[in-house]
């Protein structure tokens, strides 16, 4: 047990990855929990911050009326100021949605042979809620790809059994070329393509483009193309060697969004109960601005495509999804004439195609906090994300050191007064984690209870986890 808890420390920390942000959920909290059960660290690298703030709703509130609501708060905290935008959007029944025209894209490579039972169960589900007078095709990809069924108006129950037959002799075998699949199920999906629709392709994967000579910017920039024509995608990522960087990227350039699945329950719940908000688009292009008063100054933002220009934050999301929600986070400093921190302005398309704005939102200048925690609930929820992914960055660097100095003791002979060097400085490595888990811990916790428990339940557990594996690395070198 002890060895194979040194492998995968070591494994997992040597081989980093990145993963891209916007609209992406399920890559931070959910996918951490997934990796740390089994003992794995997750690589600096792979924690970005804006995953971890934008996971979550925070209640914003549906519209009454309208394409969307927009919802702005302000918190302080140890000089910090911080403000906060979350955008909903409207909530149309699904039955009630646009007629779809939608590939289903299915990555059969060999790496998809122990998820191929989630794949299929989750089609049954798609499939059956698909409506009279859907237009549905079906594709596959390992190191090529193939239209299984084209473009088909469902009509009949007959219909739909036949896609669930033609799954199920799927197999997986072979290596992934993204590209093909996604340039077959784009194509597929031009086929009928009517602006009244909702064009999307869908693909479920677990693996990266490691196939053909297309490079990842091509790929990027196909999705941009499509979406450009009106076809966007939708990514369900399975398993932990994902490509989380280029499918959460091929999302947001596709217009889209995009999923981590961590089990086999999650994935069919997800189709059974949200298909509508992976799918269907309340608003796009959606263009922002957070323009900042005098005495305000940025310290950092979260929150999809943003650069700052003088005194404007300007933020872009190119699809905000049916009942979905968006979050932008900033991280500030106020002069002491600052009389607010700024306003917030919004542009976007319908789908009516009509050009509307949005604004001005004013963010009102926060009162210093009437006890421990940031006074509005959600600012204190999204700063405490925002804390737990800076340490979990801190803990992740820390254990890339782990790594090397456990490389560095194969070098020494097990009596050396070098190896115990390096064993003790693995010892201090672990013990500072330690350190940084508990705080983190207590703050989360502290939290939790002031916004009346339910909150942070799988950041806690990553939390937990790591408890545990540090322990059992230091008990190691006892």
């Amino acid at each position: 047990m002890k060895c194979r808890l040194f492998i995968i420390i070591f494994a997992l920390v040597i081989i980093p990855q990145t993963f891209g942000v916007g609209q992406s959920e399920g890559s931070g909290s959910n996918r951490g929990t997934y990796l740390t059960r089994g003992g794995y660290i997750i690589p600096a690298e792979q924690v970005k911050i804006d995953q971890y703030i934008a996971q979550y709703d925070y209640d914003y509130p549906l519209p009454s009326q309208g394409d969307l609501t927009v919802t702005t708060a302000s918190g302080i905290k140890d000089g910090s100021v911080y403000a906060q935008i979350g955008l909903k959007g409207n909530k149309v029944p699904f039955a009630e949605i646009p007629p779809l025209n939608i590939t289903f894209c299915i990555d059969r490579s060999g790496s998809m042979t122990n998820l191929m039972l989630w794949v299929k169960d989750s089609f049954y589900v798609f499939i059956d809620q698909v409506r009279d007078g859907d237009i549905i095709s079906l594709v596959d990809q390992n190191h090529q790809a193939q239209t299984l069924i084209p473009p088909t108006v469902i009509q009949s129950q007959a219909d739909r059994t036949r896609f669930k037959r033609e799954v199920d002799r799927i197999a997986a075998n072979g290596m992934t070329d993204i590209y093909a699949g996604m340039l077959q199920s784009y194509r597929e999906v031009e086929k009928n393509y009517d602006p009244r629709y909702v064009n999307r392709v869908v693909i479920l994967t677990d693996g990266m483009h490691n196939f053909g000579e297309m490079i990842n910017r091509d790929i990027l920039n196909m999705a941009s193309e499509y979406r450009e024509k009106g076809i966007n995608v939708f990514v369900v990522l399975l398993g932990i060697a994902a490509d989380t960087g280029l499918m959460t990227d091929i999302a947001i350039e596709g217009g889209g969004s995009s999923r981590f699945i961590s089990d086999h329950d999650e994935m069919v719940r997800i189709f059974q109960t949200e298909l509508d908000r992976m799918l269907v688009p309340s608003a796009r292009e959606l263009k922002m601005r957070l323009v900042l008063s005098d005495g305000v100054t940025l310290g950092d933002t979260w929150g999809y495509k943003n650069f700052q220009e003088n005194n404007t934050v300007n933020y872009y999301v190119s699809t905000l999804h049916n009942g979905d929600y968006e979050t932008i986070f900033a991280e500030l400093s106020l002069s002491a004439s600052a009389g607010s921190i700024g306003s917030f302005y919004l542009d976007y398309i319908d789908l009516e195609s009509n050009h509307k704005s949005l604004g001005p939102f004013q963010i009102a200048r926060p009162a210093e906090n009437s006890g421990q925690h940031i006074n509005d609930v959600r600012v204190r929820e999204a700063e405490g994300l925002l804390t737990l992914a800076r340490g979990l960055i801190d803990i992740g660097n820390k254990s890339m050191r782990i790594a090397n100095l456990q490389g560095e003791l194969s070098r020494y002979s097990s009596r050396s007064p070098q190896r115990n060097d390096v064993v003790q400085q693995i010892r201090l490595e672990c013990i500072q984690n330690l350190e940084i888990v508990s705080r983190l811990r207590n703050y989360l916790s502290g939290i939790n209870e002031s916004l009346g428990g339910g909150k942070y339940e799988k950041e806690l557990e990553i939390l937990e986890n790591y408890n545990r594996t540090f322990t059992e690395v230091y008990n190691i070198y006892d």
